[in-house]
C-alpha cells in the first residue's frame, strides 16, 4: 500500500493500482526524442503487472505491532519476498519476456535498481535468497527463449544479465533488455510520484538509460510537469484509484478496514504536461 499524508487525510493507493498507472505511462510513451519500447506488447504487459503479487495483501491497510500504518517499505522481508515471487510467477505465465522484466524489477529493488538508484536498500537473508533465485530465473528464461528462437532476446541481452548479476551495473547500456528495464524503472518511479510520494512544490529526478534523466515537478496535487516531456500527446491524464481517509478515523479508530472501506474510492484525475 502506498500511503501519503495530505492535509487532514491519508491517501491510500494499492500497489496494483500504482502498477496500472505505470502501464498507462508505458502505453503513451513516445514523444519527440523518445522511441516506443520494443517489443512493445511484452514491455507494456510487464509494466501493468509488475506488482501483481500485492493484490491480496493490499485489499486493506495494515498496522504493525506498535499500531503504526504499514506502507510498502515497512512490510516484513519474508512477506515482501512472497508477494514479489507470486507476482513474477504470474507475469512469466503471461509472457516470458515480460517475466524477465518483472523479475529484473523485483531483484533490482534489492540491488539499487542495478545502478539507477543511489539509495541503499535494507539487507536481510530473505532478500539475498530472493535476488539469487530471481537472477537464476532471468538467466534460465533468456536461455530458454534463445534456444526456442525467440528473436526478442539476443546474445547481447544474455551478456547484459551476466554483468548485472556479477557487478550490479550494466556493462552494455545499449542492450535492448537494459533499455526496457530502465524504462520500466522510470515508469514505476514516475507512477510512485504521481500516486503518492511527491508532495506539491517538490521536484525529483528520474534516470533513464544512458545519461538521460526526467525532471518531475509537482505543481499541485493533480498536475505534474515532466521535462523533457516524453509522451505522445500534448498532455496526458491518468486516473489514480485512491481512498482519502480522515486521519482521525485512522488514528483513533480500531476498525481500520471499516474506516478504509467506509470511505468511497475516488478516481483522481492527474495531468502530466511539459514544463510551462
Amino acid at each position: 500500500m502506498l500511503i501519503a499524508e495530505r492535509d487532514a487525510r491519508y491517501r491510500f493507493v494499492t500497489q496494483p493500482a500504482h502498477a496500472r498507472v505505470a502501464g498507462r505511462l508505458a502505453e503513451h510513451w513516445g514523444g519527440d526524442g523518445f522511441d516506443r519500447p520494443e517489443p512493445s506488447p511484452a514491455v507494456v504487459t510487464a509494466t501493468y503487472n509488475h506488482d501483481n503479487g500485492w493484490w491480496r495483501y493490499d485489499r486493506q491497510p495494515h498496522r504493525d505491532a506498535s499500531g503504526d500504518l504499514v506502507g510498502v517499505r515497512d512490510v516484513p522481508p519474508a512477506r515482501w519476498v512472497e508477494f514479489y515471487e507470486d507476482g513474477i510467477d504470474s507475469v512469466v505465465d503471461l509472457d516470458p519476456y515480460a517475466g524477465v522484466l518483472a523479475s529484473l524489477h523485483g531483484s533490482g529493488l534489492r540491488r539499487r535498481r542495478y545502478g539507477l538508484s543511489d539509495a541503499t536498500p535494507p539487507e536481510h537473508d530473505s532478500y539475498e535468497r530472493f535476488v539469487a533465485d530471481e537472477e537464476a530465473r532471468q538467466r534460465r528464461l533468456v536461455d530458454e527463449m534463445r534456444r526456442e528462437g525467440d528473436e526478442r532476446v539476443s546474445e547481447r541481452d544474455a551478456a547484459l544479465l551476466e554483468s548485472l548479476h556479477e557487478s550490479g551495473t550494466p556493462a552494455d547500456e545499449g542492450s535492448r533488455l537494459w533499455r526496457n528495464y530502465a524504462l520500466l524503472q522510470a515508469w514505476d518511479r514516475l507512477s510512485l510520484a504521481v500516486c503518492a510520494t511527491l508532495p506539491p512544490g517538490e521536484t525529483t529526478e528520474i534516470p533513464l538509460a544512458g545519461d538521460e534523466t526526467l525532471t518531475v515537478a509537482a505543481v499541485d496535487g493533480t498536475t505534474f510537469e515532466v521535462e523533457p516531456y516524453p509522451f505522445a500527446s500534448d498532455s496526458l491524464v491518468v486516473r489514480v484509484p485512491a481512498r482519502r481517509v480522515e486521519k482521525t478515523a485512522v488514528e483513533t479508530g480500531e476498525d481500520l478496514a471499516g474506516s478504509y472501506y467506509g470511505t468511497p474510492r475516488e478516481s483522481l484525475a492527474v495531468t502530466l504536461r511539459g514544463k510551462q
